[in-house]
């Protein structure tokens, strides 16, 4: 899953490269003006910064060649930071699919109660618009009895 190694681009060295899965998102990753990111940076003395030109896409921990590197404890836990993170993220994720395929199933369960039938299953979309359809209708029986109503 990790690849460690050297590599020199300008004025800073990657030490070590994590890949990110592919199901994961970016930004959730970086943070909002790299709110996730930062700490783990400022915290371990390294520069992290996000491949997204290799797919998988990557997160490289570098150092700056002009400063004193970081001890091999600091890019470790910088690693290990990083790893928990995604681990947090992915566990968000998965956490927020299983609730919103709960809420599905009890929308479904409640509209299934309330029309008498468990065989026939109507998707959200579906059921917004059966009520929009009712409401245009009865907009339409209003708007009738005050025509009605202004006739007399």
């Amino acid at each position: 899953m990790q690849k460690s190694g050297y590599t020199v681009t300008s004025t800073t060295v990657t030490s070590t490269v994590i890949p990110i899965p592919q199901h994961l998102e970016i930004g959730k990753i970086i943070g909002r003006e790299g709110r996730n990111l930062k700490p783990i940076c400022e915290k371990t003395g390294t520069f992290i910064s996000v491949n997204t030109n290799t797919k998988p896409a990557q997160i490289e921990i570098k150092y700056n060649i002009r400063l004193p590197p970081p001890s091999n404890n600091q890019i470790n836990e910088a690693k290990n930071l990083l790893n928990n993170l995604v681990e947090k993220i992915d566990k968000e994720r998965k956490k927020h699919l299983k609730e919103k395929r709960e809420n599905n199933v009890r929308f479904l369960d409640d509209f299934n109660r309330n029309n008498g039938s468990n065989n026939h299953t109507v998707s959200r979309y579906h059921k917004e618009i059966s009520v929009k359809k009712e409401r245009k209708q009865s907009k339409r029986e209003t708007m009738s009895n005050i025509k009605d109503f202004m006739k007399r």
